[in-house]
């Protein structure tokens, strides 16, 4: 049965409990008397009754990603522990990676709770965590590990969060395109570094400028139309 808020006058498709927008209590329509004068009322003064989306299957998605990224996280770090073990050579490298991975999946469930712009929230998430894993390394006596691994992971593992986000059909293509470029930029100033050894590097800033390349130019080609849109309106052209 449909559900109607009387004071905003917009029927609701899914079983929540209250108004999206007011808040207020929802009313079955055809079984409240007073539903229907209002409604009545509402078309005399000129008002049309509209339905408001189920956005109960959004936040389904959101949840199970959230979900989806704290259980693989867990994988990743039981995975990196046992490499750390089985090749351990006096640096628990381990403990960095789990840190980083609990930072991650607290700012997922942070940015998911507070409801702002994703790709704001993963850009400047992405920038603090570039900044951290380099002071971290500088901290530590600089043993080149930010470049060579931390980096590149960061990047990928940033672009990937984007394509998920896309086949999940969140907030539409167009809105990641700009974090997938500077992605791609970074992993380019990688490669750079990595043929001119201004700073250590490793396979890995090749493989990061690949994926963060594929999926950008992946963007490009399926989004066609409206991601011409969105770059004509960032760059002006």
């Amino acid at each position: 049965m449909e559900r109607k808020c009387i004071r905003c006058n917009i029927k609701i498709i899914d079983n929540a409990l209250e108004c999206p927008l007011c808040h207020g209590v929802l009313e079955v329509e055809g079984t409240h008397d007073e539903a229907g004068e209002d409604h009545d009322a509402a078309l005399e003064n000129g008002s049309k009754s509209v339905t408001y989306p189920d956005v109960t299957y959004e936040l389904r998605t959101m949840r199970f990603i959230i979900r989806l990224a704290i259980f693989a996280s867990i994988v990743a770090e039981v995975a990196v522990l046992i490499v750390n073990y089985v090749t351990f050579n006096g640096v628990y490298w381990s403990l960095i990676v789990g840190i980083g991975l609990l930072y991650g999946c607290i700012t997922l469930v942070y940015s998911f709770r507070e409801r702002k712009s994703l790709q704001r929230i993963i850009q400047v998430q992405m920038f603090l965590g570039l900044a951290a894993v380099v002071l971290l390394d500088e901290m530590l006596g600089f043993k080149g590990w930010s470049y060579q691994y931390a980096i590149p992971l960061i990047l990928m593992g940033v672009d990937l969060t984007m394509a998920v986000f896309m086949i999940v059909g969140i907030d539409g293509w167009q809105n990641y395109i700009m974090t997938e470029i500077v992605t791609f930029a970074l992993s380019i100033l990688l490669i750079i570094f990595h043929f001119t050894k201004v700073v250590p590097t490793s396979f890995f800033a090749v493989i990061s400028a690949s994926v963060t390349g594929l999926i950008l130019l992946g963007t490009i080609m399926l989004g066609q139309r409206m991601i011409s849109n969105e770059l004509k309106r960032r760059f002006k052209v």
